[in-house]
Parts: C-alpha cells; structure tokens; sequence
C-alpha cells in the first residue's frame, strides 16, 4: 500500500513532463485525440529555467521529507483483514492532497505490538530445547485434547474432501495441501503450549476425507468373494505417505499402517498425522449408501454437526459456543492450497457473525487450451463478478472445491435439512444434483446468512483439459447456475428482507444478468451475422442463411445423435467459427487504425479490452491471464452459443459427466 501511495505523485509529473516534451518537439502530438484547447499547460520555457526561476527544486525537498517522515510506514506490518481503525491513525482524509494524507495517516503498528512481542520474547534456553519438544511432541503421554485444549470457544476447523476417481497427482496435491495445514496447527499448538504465545488464530483441525464408489467385486487376500476396494483407493493409501515426506522434508516420516474400521456405510481408515492430528477416509460402498458428491457432504455435515457436536450431550450453552466456533471447510480431491489462505477465511467468519461461507480465489491448473481459456474466464470472473457480488450485496455461490463453511449456519432451519432432500423432479435433478455448491449458497442466503468473497485467499484446482470434458463440466453448471439464480430472482423480496446484505437494487442487478444470459445466444447469433457481412462483403438475409443452417444442424443433432457426435459436431463449429472471430480481429484492427480510436466502431471494442486490461493492472500478480485473452475472444461463439445450445438440450442427462473412468 505504501509503495503505489509514494511514487503516483512522482509518476504523475514524469508522464506530464514527457507529454509535454513530445508536444513541445511536435505540435501535432496527439493532436487528433486531445487538442489544444484540451491538452495539459505545459511550461514553454527550458528545464534549466525551470528549476532556476520557477524554484521547482524546492519540490524535490518537499518529496524528500515526506519520504523522511514516512519512513516507518514502510515497516509497518498490518495483521490480515486488518480493521480500517486499526490502520490509521484518524477516520477522514485530505481530498487535496490524498495520497499524502493516506500514508501520513497510517499508524506506527510496529510500535504498538513492540511490548506483546518482548512478553512473548523466548529465552535462549526455551530456544534450544525446542527442537526437542517438537521431536517428543509425537510421542508424548498427553492426549491431543489435553495439549490443544478442549474449550468450547476454541476454533475447530473441519476440512472435509469428496474424492472419487482423481488420479494420483491429484490426491498427492489434496494430501500436501492437508498435511501444511497439519504442520501449521502443530507449530500453533507447540508455541501456544510451550511459549505461553496467545495466538488469536490458533485452530483445532482434522480432515475427514469421503471416498466415494471406493469398492468393487472381487476377491479378497484369503480368497473369499465379496466386496473389494478398488484400484483409487490404494493408490490414496501409498500416497499418504509420500505426501508427508514432501511436505515435512523428511525422507524417513511414516505414518504406519491406517487403522481400518468396519462401518454400515462401507469402512473407515484412519491415520495419525505427524502433527498429532487425525486423517480419516471414510469409503463409500454404492450398495449399502447413495454415492455422489452431494450425498458424501450430506453425510460428513451429518455426521460431524448431527453426531458429533449436536448429539454430543454438552449442555445447550456450551453445545452453542460451540456451533459457533466451528467451520467447515469444503474441498474437493484435487485442490491445492496453503493454511494462509484458510485463515483469510476464517478472519472474515471472526469478523461478522452473519458470515455463512467464505470463498476464496480459484485458479485453474493444467496444460492445454482448454486451460488457457479457463485461466481467462476464472480471472474475469473472480476480477469482476464475483468482485462486484461481494461490493453490491453476497456473492451467490461459495464454490464446493474450495469454501469455509460456518457450522451455525449449516445447521439453521431449511438449509441441512433442506439440502439433504432426495431428488424426485425434474428440477430437482438439475438445481440441487448438478450444482449443489450453488445450491446451499442459495439455502444460506434465502435463510439470511451471508456468502463473502475474498481476494486473498488463493487455491489451485485441476480443470478440463479437453474439449468434452469441459462442455461436460458446463453442461451441469449452465442449467443448475440458471435454476438456482431463478429460484433466488422469485423469493427476492423475503430474501431481501431476512438477509441484510441482500437488497432490492441487488436482485435488480442480477435480475438484468439473467435477462442477458437469456438473451445472450440470440445477440450471439446476430453478432455472428453482422460478422459475416462486414468480413465477406454478403447480404445481411444471405449472411443469416449462413449462420442459421449449422445452428438449426447442431440443434436437431443434439436431439437425435449421442453424446460423443455432439461433442464432434461441438468442436468443428467451435473451430469453424474461432476461424471467424480471428478474422473479424484482424479487420477490427485495420478499422481501427483508419478511423482512429475515438471511432464509433471502434469504441466498444477498444472499451471493452481497457476493462479487461485495467482490471488486470490493479491484480498485478494475474496480469499474464490477460495473454489468453485473445483465445476467450474467438471462443466467443462456442462458449455462449454453441455450449448453450448443448446445455438446455441435454437437461435430461443427469450424470456427472467427468472421471467416470
């Protein structure tokens, strides 16, 4: 924050001061775009006269004593999610001179955490011995509860993954991603024990893992018949191990053999982490349990806030300081995150007790052009839409891969309960099956809690790498997306009512986009025709002919063909039409260089790529998304044509889709 606050007043007179040396040798200098009536007052006399009778050096000394008394905001170091009182000094700014007023305002935080840090300061001889309590920590007498504390008002996070057929790089990363949670909540713990350190952040965690479909025919050891498990779940079990080594760096960790338990729904394995902390697999047998993903997070939701926490017997005060100290966090099996990102979560359900989800920012991983464009979309759709959701009222889907999940709000009336309804209508199929992350986000804000959104908090994902398993995958959120926004557009006013971060001018909003998702395919296909005729010089009525023919062929093909010749016929029109879009690039650029940018042919197009390219440059560290920027340009057609097309026709298909292999 110091750095952009410290140097705009410096840039600003750079980019002036070039501006006017380029007018200054050349009158004509952008003349067309700002005329002189228009252009900046420039100085018309040398530098030298400038800094001599003008006295603009006495602004270099002005600069340098703000840099002089500035110095300490610069080793100021804020806590995450800091409140605005806790920045700075006072609540107002001076309008004149804002940047200097900001920085000048932010408070000397160093100084005032300098007495907590030399009460916290450890002594040499706790210093030496602490690699010897960290080494013993493992083997220690004390149960885990006695060392962590078993206090109701301590945080409990439970990360609770649905694994079905990931490859093993997949769950390598899931495992990672656990095990540093695990090392972070053993430091927490250790220093929290044995260095008398309050930490505000320490978190009791276990990970619950639901594997589903884990079993097959076949025999076992002894040659008995009978249910198996399958090739997946051993893969996950000689994975633990390396996941560990990896991320504690030693070669000789193991964490033995899980303990296997026999259970209704399947079995059970459970593993020690080497921070103490437990890892359980629960394995799904399809014949004794419903499978998919949303039945394995109605079963962890049951079984860790029905059985354990609400059947528990604790007192009802204690059974509720409890609900509100424990959170779930959802993940997926091939998501990869570090435990910054989880705290980021967890400071917004610390700071607003309404909070029922908190999602962070997903980036898609993989190679391939699939993911580039993914990569694309993702950025512009954290960057903007999930951005303006979480400013203008909730964001509307916490996404499943990746969420913290406040138990209070779970186990609210008509969202649990609610959410475990079994599917018996069409629509049910597509809202509560297909899109179940949506879903319950919509249960929490049609109950009043609220869905936040936060920038900071990064974690990666595997995505499609291939054509049909992309459309796949979109083929399920499309219409559950819809579904679920439609249902949320119809209680709009009840929901404005008991949701205070829910307004009439927030419905509004997302009423106007869903108006443009409908029609969207139509202004598309116009768009497609208006294309047509500026790049082949045809009749609007031939160009409409054009477009009409292989839309009207991929409609009745997706009626009467199966989903393999669909996917074929997706993929020639997509490239047919990716040759179009290329095209009408190269002809926008030639226009815009005869008509100028000020053109009104040109204004949208040159509008629309600014958006993209300022949304960009204020998220500098995903600035190189905007390379793949061209390819979502001439994907256009595809994605929001063609795959909206495929979607609505095929609403009868209800399977997964992805990993049926």
């Amino acid at each position: 924050m110091v750095l952009p606050l410290t140097i705009s007043a410096p840039v600003t007179m750079l980019v002036l001061a070039a501006l006017c040396a380029l007018r200054n040798n050349d009158t004509c200098f952008l003349s067309d775009t700002l005329p002189p009536h228009v252009f900046f007052n420039c100085y018309e006399g040398t530098w030298s006269q400038l800094f001599a009778h003008e006295h603009a050096w006495l602004w270099f000394a002005w600069f340098s004593s703000l840099l002089f008394v500035t110095v300490r905001a610069w080793r100021s170091k804020s806590p995450r999610m800091a409140a605005e009182e806790s920045l700075f000094a006072r609540p107002w700014y001076a309008s004149a001179l804002l940047e200097q007023s900001v920085i000048l305002n932010i408070r000397n935080l160093n100084r005032l955490d300098m007495d907590a840090m030399e009460r916290h300061q450890p002594s040499e001889a706790t210093i030496e011995g602490i690699r010897e309590v960290v080494e013993t920590s493992f083997h220690s007498p004390k149960t885990l509860e006695q060392e962590q504390g078993n206090g109701d008002d301590v945080t409990r996070i439970y990360a609770c993954a649905t694994m079905w057929h990931e490859s093993k790089e997949e769950m390598l990363q899931l495992l990672k991603s656990v095990l540093r949670m695990d090392s972070d909540q053993s430091a927490r713990r250790l220093s929290r024990l044995h260095l008398g350190i309050k930490d505000k952040l320490y978190y009791v965690f276990e990970t619950h893992i639901i594997f589903d479909d884990a079993f097959k025919d076949g025999q076992d050891a002894s040659g008995r018949k009978g249910r198996v498990l399958n090739d997946y779940v051993h893969v996950l079990i000689n994975t633990v191990n390396e996941a560990a080594r990896s991320v504690y760096g030693l070669n000789d960790i193991w964490l033995g053999p899980p303990r296997v338990l026999d259970t209704p729904y399947g079995g059970r394995l459970e593993w020690t982490m080497p921070g103490r902390n437990p890892l359980v697999v629960h394995l799904k047998d399809r014949a004794r349990i419903r499978n998919k993903k949303r039945w394995s997070q109605v079963m962890y939701m049951y079984y860790l806030l029905g059985h354990r926490l609400e059947a528990s017997g604790l007192e009802p005060k204690r059974r509720e300081l409890r609900k509100q100290n424990s959170f779930i966090l959802a993940l997926d099996g091939d998501i990869s995150f570090r435990p910054e990102a989880v705290l980021y979560l967890l400071d917004h359900m610390k700071n607003n007790a309404a909070l029922g989800a908190a999602c962070g920012r997903i980036h898609p991983i993989g190679s391939g052009p699939m993911v580039w464009y993914q990569k694309f979309e993702y950025a512009v759709g954290h960057w903007l839409q999930k951005a303006t959701e979480h400013v203008l009222g909730c964001v509307l889907c916490s996404p499943g891969c990746f969420s913290l999940f406040r138990s209070e709000a779970l186990m609210a009336d008509n969202v649990l309960k609610t959410y475990s309804t079994k599917s018996t209508e069409a629509l049910h199929f597509v809202q509560y099956d297909q899109g179940e992350d949506r879903w319950l986000c919509t249960l929490l804000l049609k109950q009043g809690y609220q869905v936040e959104y936060s920038a900071a908090s990064d974690a990666y994902t595997r995505c499609p790498e291939s054509f049909e398993e992309f459309f796949t995958q979109r083929r399920r959120w499309t219409p559950s997306t819809m579904a679920n926004i439609i249902d949320i557009l119809l209680s709009a006013r009840r929901t404005a009512r008991v949701n205070s971060g829910i307004s009439q001018f927030y419905m509004a909003y997302q009423g106007m986009l869903m108006v443009g998702t409908i029609l969207g395919p139509g202004t598309i296909f116009l768009m497609l025709v208006g294309a047509f005729v500026n790049c082949f010089s045809v009749s609007n009525l031939t160009a409409f002919a054009y477009n009409a023919v292989p839309v009207i062929a991929f409609v009745a093909i997706c009626f009467l063909c199966s989903q393999q010749v669909q996917i074929l016929v997706a993929q020639v029109l997509s490239a047919a039409y990716a040759l179009l879009m290329a095209a009408v690039v190269v002809g926008t650029a030639l226009q815009i260089r005869e008509d100028g940018i000020a053109a009104p042919s040109s204004i949208f197009f040159v509008g629309t790529t600014l958006v993209f390219v300022f949304a960009a440059l204020v998220h500098p560290q995903e600035v190189s998304c905007l390379v793949h920027g061209l390819l979502y340009f001439i994907l256009v057609p595809s994605m929001y044509l063609i795959l909206a097309l495929y979607s609505v026709i095929n609403l009868n298909v209800v399977s997964w889709g992805t990993r049926e292999t």
